[in-house]
């Protein structure tokens, strides 16, 4: 009986030791950009190819990461990239194409090209579904849509017309809002998209030229609108309009005041304007009319996360752009890094 007991108590012994190894066991590493995050850059406009940067949890920088890994370019120009399950889409708008890649490793995987994309510029996905906003002809404002994508196989299954200049999205729920920022031209809507049917159910009425849209913890979803420009023949006021149950109130800017890079952190919406940076309550009434001191520059994106401010400048936009990281609970310079040929944006793991 005792060795009976003794053997026993060995085997829970070892099965206990083997349980607590296998839970202890490290997490292998998912690839080289598992943690960290990119710079998208644009590259040359007429010739060459726009570059994919990364910075790592440390602070440094890898270049040219999708060309590294593929020995091949991702082409012109690079307008966006989104994170989706385990994928990384990258949009190429001169290219004509999105190039699918595993996020982790930046393995290419597939490319979603032909004739169903033509001037593409951003990408969204609810589910096994993406959706990319394209201008068609650049010259036609009748020929603009969002290409439907089966993420499955990337491929377009659908293409749904849309009014001139569709740009950046957002996913609300079972709803996708679409700035029509009008292309060469200047528009002044919001179009939104039930996933269910994949059609246009709503056409709201917004400012001049809606250049970005985001969505606070309210729900109230913020666009930010620059206004034509002087060039135009016809400048308007930027404005910043504010949904909420897709009905529409607005805080004007003056006269001459294009805004534009809206973003979000926590309940602070932060926006450029002339050089400035404004920071405004999600709960304000009015718009801020001081700047935010130490946050100035003439910034050619602008990103939150965090509580810190991602700002890059493309510089001479003929050689390598920078990236400068700010602390937003003091407004102090955390970092600088370069970055390659006009950086767009920065994309977080």
């Amino acid at each position: 009986m005792k060795q009976f007991k003794l053997v026993t108590l060995l085997f829970l012994t070892l099965l206990l030791t083997y349980s607590c190894s296998e839970d202890d066991s490290p997490q292998l590493p998912k690839g080289d950009y598992e943690k960290g995050y990119f710079i998208t850059n644009e590259g040359p406009f007429q010739n060459g190819s726009g570059t994919l940067s990364h910075v790592d949890e440390a602070g440094d920088v890898t270049q040219s990461i999708f060309k590294a890994v593929n020995n091949k370019d991702l082409g012109s120009v690079v307008q966006s990239m989104t994170l989706h399950n385990d994928f990384a889409y990258i949009v190429v708008n001169n290219s004509h194409k999105i190039e699918v890649a595993n996020r982790y490793t930046m393995k290419n995987i597939a490319t979603i090209e032909g004739d169903d994309i033509k001037n593409p510029r951003y990408f969204v996905a609810v589910g096994t579904t993406g959706y990319i906003s394209n201008w068609g002809d650049a010259g036609d404002a009748t020929d603009d849509y969002i290409a439907v994508v089966d993420l499955a196989t990337n491929t377009v299954t659908k293409k749904i017309p849309v009014g001139e200049g569709p740009e950046k999205m957002l996913v609300d729920g079972n709803k996708i809002y679409i700035n029509l920022q009008g292309g060469f031209s200047q528009n002044n809507k919001v179009e939104v998209i039930d996933v269910s049917s994949n059609t246009v159910i709503s056409t709201l009425e917004v400012g001049d030229v809606p250049n970005g849209i985001i969505k606070d913890a309210s729900g109230t979803i913020w666009v930010l609108c620059g206004g034509k420009p002087s060039f135009s023949g016809a400048e308007t006021n930027g404005k910043l309009a504010k949904i909420v149950n897709n009905e529409v109130s607005f805080f004007d800017f003056e006269a001459t005041e294009h805004p534009n890079n809206l973003t979000l952190d926590a309940d602070k919406v932060y926006y450029s304007l002339s050089g400035k940076v404004y920071e405004m309550s999600t709960t304000a009434t009015e718009l801020p009319t001081t700047e935010v001191t130490g946050l100035d520059g003439f910034y050619y994106s602008m990103k939150a996360n965090n509580g810190k401010l991602y700002t890059t400048d493309a510089g001479d936009f003929q050689s390598e752009g920078s990236l400068k990281v700010y602390d937003l609970s003091d407004n102090s310079l955390k970092e600088t890094v370069t970055t390659g040929l006009i950086p767009g944006s920065v994309v977080f793991q």
